[in-house]
């Protein structure tokens, strides 16, 4: 049975750890587990079974087929990115047309191995009111520490704006700027669950868990907490 779509497009091994990395790099919403990508095989090719664009907005998110079982992953990458990767030639006596390696370098924007960066233009229209219901969530009180004054407290997106369209308070924590600071670096993490862990050992913080609103509504959303954890420490272990 083969998965394939409108297209016929596949990966290598190579081109999926290249496109992976790029997602990496770009901090695309969808990426697969590194690790899983490594222990994969190199005399496989790994189709496309499904691809659509993310809000016309020059991204395309594709799901990858692993396995005869038919086991699944989504990326995220860009459409230029998509649009050069090999396509597979189906006839009908049942045989499969690759394509030679030669032609997938030949195809190459850059000489392999030389990693780019494309980034996704976006017009984003913010909620206004999303630092009022973030601070009025936490009392106007920065969820790190017992700083209270509204003119250094931040309304912290956790998952960056740049990445979602999530204005909600759910998607919100209130620090002042000191702790926004650290936790945009990275520096500082927060677990699903509010538990604090520190990336830089040279950071000092009194609270084992962010203190949460009082309103069980407004809590964090631990899905979103999840995905921020997950880049900040990608993110660290780079830098």
């Amino acid at each position: 049975m083969h998965y394939i779509d409108s297209e016929g497009r596949y990966f290598t091994k190579k081109l999926l750890i290249e496109a992976n990395n790029a997602a990496i790099r770009e901090e695309r919403n969808r990426q697969l587990k590194e690790e899983y990508l490594e222990n994969l095989s190199h005399d496989m090719v790994y189709p496309i079974s499904l691809s659509f664009d993310e809000h016309n907005r020059g991204e395309i998110r594709v799901q990858i087929v692993f396995d005869e079982k038919g086991t699944t992953g989504f990326l995220d990458m860009s459409k230029n990115r998509y649009n050069l990767l090999p396509k597979a030639i189906y006839h009908i006596d049942g045989t499969v047309e690759l394509e030679t390696e030669e032609m997938i370098n030949a195809k190459r924007l850059y000489p392999e191995g030389r990693e780019y960066t494309e980034t996704v233009g976006r017009k984003l229209i913010r909620d206004s009111s999303f630092r009022t219901k973030v601070l009025k969530a936490y009392n106007n009180e920065c969820a790190m520490c017992e700083l209270d004054d509204v003119s250094v407290l931040v309304a912290a997106h956790i998952q960056p704006a740049h990445l979602c369209e999530d204005d909600s308070v759910n998607n919100g924590i209130c620090l002042c700027k000191i702790h926004d600071k650290f936790y945009e670096d990275g520096d500082i993490c927060v677990r699903f669950n509010g538990e604090i862990f520190l990336q830089n050992e040279n950071i000092k913080i009194d609270y084992d868990k962010i203190r949460f609103p009082i309103d069980k509504a407004d809590y964090p959303s631990p899905n979103r907490l999840n995905q921020r954890l997950e880049m900040s420490i990608r993110r660290f272990k780079r830098n």
